[in-house]
């Protein structure tokens, strides 16, 4: 077979990411309970085996999804903001800034999808430790307090789920009437 003819390899952990990345989308959609590897594959483009070539199984999947999509949503928050802003005002960012991802596809809503399957036993201990972690990484970030960061990131799994309810965008903004509200 000539060279051109044959299909490049993708460095694994190339495909690594596309996975998960297709696995985000899934869980985002299904949940955890309702996503198989099979569905994972097909989105990905590549034959279910090869998933469990990458990541041992769905529960490891799942789980690196939640740190990759924690990942991504700190690194939202972190070019959100400016140096000199008040922690008032870098929360008010990151909540913008959580706004667009929502808006942009299932991914972010797959956090939703991995508050709820926390109450599977295995998953439970990690999920809480990746959800404390985040809560710390914030907390870092804005400048905030405690309590601050923690209305923050109730505002955002309540923003996040309207989304997924799609619930008109105006009963989002009365969210800002909240007393330490970050939109």
């Amino acid at each position: 077979m000539p060279a051109q003819d044959r299909r490049q390899r993708i460095p694994q952990e190339t495909r690594r990411v596309e996975v998960i990345d297709a696995a985000l989308i899934e869980f985002g959609k299904y949940g955890y309970a309702g996503t198989s590897t099979s569905m994972i594959a097909t989105r990905a483009g590549i034959r279910q085996p090869y998933i469990y070539a990458l990541f041992e199984n769905k529960r490891d999947l799942f789980l690196a999804c939640h740190e990759v999509l924690n990942l991504q949503i700190l690194q939202a928050f972190n070019e959100a903001f400016d140096d000199e802003d008040s922690p008032y005002e870098r929360l008010r960012k990151m909540g913008l800034a959580y706004l667009d991802l929502l808006n942009a596809d299932d991914r972010t809503r797959c956090h939703l999808h991995i508050f709820a399957a926390a109450g599977v036993d295995d998953l439970k201990t990690p999920i809480r430790e990746g959800f404390n972690q985040f809560f710390e990484d914030v907390i870092e970030l804005s400048g905030a307090t405690r309590p601050e960061v923690a209305r923050f990131l109730a505002t955002g799994v309540l923003v996040n789920a309207m989304t997924a309810l799609e619930v008109p965008s105006e009963m989002i903004g009365y969210l800002e009437m909240i007393p330490g509200g970050a939109l």
